[in-house]
């Protein structure tokens, strides 16, 4: 859940085309279809002043804003697997994801219309929450919830009711910190998270688990004594890709088997490389990003590479002067 911030300042930047998004819908209605297909991308800009959610293509052509509420910093957008919604969350504007103390978490259309809140503050009598993702069949949500000394892993209905707890502190074992980041597997039966295999937490003592959707089966997967966030499986099942903090502002995306073997980078270049995003077909990993050789004044773009490292691309370009983060692939 924690995230590699810009040292630099943030900017305001350009809108897209509002008559774009009424084409977009507007074709698809008449077709019967979605205006967003399998491979677009869900992101966040602060090119408003505030964060909100746009949509774009695989390419960063096509860009899409979907919400329009100054009031707030909307980001962390996850389309639904029918792509027919989106989640997102929302914190004050100039908050962002700063402190989930003030995140609640939203829904919407995936054309931007009827928004509407599933989680308020206070909900369940958690103090934060964030971080959610839809079950790959659309019919769950997982999230975090709790406080933030202890917070832990609950699986939701899609309306945000009857919360289930998958995590604990463990009735006996040692690991009894914070539980975050959950994901799932493609199969819907099984969850990664970060977890702490101590009662106090510090960022270098977070590892990844996998866990049994039941609460069963917990089974720790790194041991690297570094800062590791937002694991995320293949579409295939077959790797997981993750964020690790390797110290001070170096942030680097990894992959490794499922059993943990085989852990090695994907982009670990001195730069500020974050949040792994599968494309659908497994060939690319999108993220976020800051180069190293970055100029004062530079900030997140969104940006590309293979899961082998190589052919690193910047999506939007030219590089705008304002943050794009987050992006979330349609896979289904």
């Amino acid at each position: 859940m924690p995230q590699p911030r810009s040292q630099f300042g943030w900017h305001h930047g350009g809108l897209p085309s509002a008559a774009l998004a009424a084409l977009l819908f507007a074709l698809a209605d008449a077709q019967g279809g979605d205006p967003f297909d399998r491979g677009w991308i869900a992101f966040d800009s602060n090119r408003m002043g505030n964060f909100e959610i746009f949509m774009m293509k695989p390419d960063g052509t096509r860009q899409v804003q979907l919400t329009r509420d100054p009031a707030y910093d909307s980001f962390w957008p996850k389309p639904a697997p029918d792509s027919k919604t989106i989640l997102f969350v929302r914190a004050p504007a100039g908050v962002h994801d700063n402190d989930y103390s003030k995140v609640t978490t939203w829904i919407m259309n995936s054309d931007g219309s009827g928004v509407r809140q599933l989680l308020p503050l206070g909900v369940y009598g958690w103090s934060i929450q964030g971080h959610p993702e839809w079950k790959p069949d659309g019919t769950k949500i997982v999230t975090i919830g709790g406080v933030k000394s202890n917070s832990q892993i609950y699986i939701l209905n899609p309306d945000g009711s009857d919360p289930v707890r998958v995590t604990s502190n463990g009735s006996g074992k040692a690991r009894g910190g914070t539980n975050i980041d959950p994901s799932w597997h493609p199969d819907g039966k099984s969850l990664l998270f970060i977890g702490c295999p101590m009662s106090f937490c510090i960022a270098s003592s977070h590892e990844i688990y996998r866990i049994n959707a039941d609460g069963s089966g917990e089974t720790r997967l790194t041991g690297d004594q570094v800062a590791d966030y937002d694991p995320y499986y293949s579409p295939s099942g077959r790797q997981i890709a993750w964020l690790r903090n390797s110290g001070g502002a170096r942030w680097g995306i990894y992959r490794m088997r499922l059993d943990g073997s085989g852990q090695q980078p994907v982009i670990d270049d001195g730069g500020i490389n974050s949040k792994p995003a599968w494309s659908h077909d497994a060939a690319a990993i999108f993220f976020h990003r800051i180069p190293p050789s970055a100029s004062p004044g530079s900030v997140f773009n969104i940006w590309k590479i293979t899961p082998e490292g190589k052919d690193l691309i910047e999506i939007i370009t030219p590089r705008p002067p304002y943050v794009s983060e987050y992006p979330a692939v349609i896979t289904h």
